[in-house]
């Protein structure tokens, strides 16, 4: 879940177009945790998780969508 977590992080971040340096400095981290963070090692406490959303302008709710499954075909043989 951190994983899925941490991309949907990124890709919030770079759709609002903040570097990962200005996003660390708005959050008050440093940019090695935000990295940890985007890649699924470290997870965010929820008072992280909501000043992200603030600065995102995001509902909290958005980063938990997760992405469509794709349908496995059967291979039959």
């Amino acid at each position: 879940m951190s994983l899925l977590l941490g991309k949907r992080i990124r890709g919030l971040r770079r759709l609002k177009c903040f570097t990962q340096k200005n996003m660390a400095e708005r959050l008050g981290i440093s940019v090695s945790m935000l990295s940890n963070i985007e890649r699924g090692k470290k997870y965010p406490n929820v008072d992280l998780l909501k000043k992200m959303t603030d600065i995102l302008q995001v509902p909290q709710e958005e980063l938990f969508v997760l992405p469509p499954v794709q349908q496995q075909r059967s291979v039959n043989g």
